[in-house]
């Protein structure tokens, strides 16, 4: 004869499970993970890069006239323009730094970018000085 389960081994009842509590309690639980993820993702993102604009074709024609000003071999002014082209990359990537901006040129932007031409213009005349200044310093070994 097959044994019969013991009615005193059988739990009771089953415990009564309140539905709306439970799907309130998921969508809660799911609403705040949500919103740490969105912040964490906020907070763990650097700011986007701005755009600043130069007048790149401004500041190549003045260098331009300043150098046809000038009578000397086309060495010197081939000589002249790269030194004045890596200045002004120096320049460029200085203002870049310091602004934590993307320079582009004027043209390249529609409206409402900052333009920073001025202060390109300032850091390129002060790195085309800086080796003239050095220039006129005494050897390393001379004494004063």
């Amino acid at each position: 004869m097959p044994r019969r389960p013991d009615r005193a081994r059988l739990p009771a009842d089953p415990p009564a499970i309140d539905l709306p509590a439970l799907l309130a309690t998921l969508l809660l639980a799911a609403a705040v993970a949500a919103a740490v993820a969105v912040a964490m993702v906020r907070l763990t993102q650097p700011d986007p890069p701005r755009i600043a604009s130069v007048r790149l074709g401004e500041l190549t024609a003045r260098f331009a006239l300043d150098v046809a000003g000038h009578d000397g071999s086309e060495e010197a002014a081939a000589s002249e323009a790269r030194r004045w082209a890596s200045a002004l990359q120096d320049a460029l990537r200085n203002v870049a730094e310091r602004h934590r901006v993307v320079l582009l040129p004027a043209r390249a932007i529609a409206a409402g970018a900052v333009d920073l031409t001025p202060e390109v213009e300032a850091a390129l005349a002060r790195t085309l000085e800086a080796p003239a200044a050095g220039d006129a310093m005494a050897p390393a070994g001379a004494r004063p």
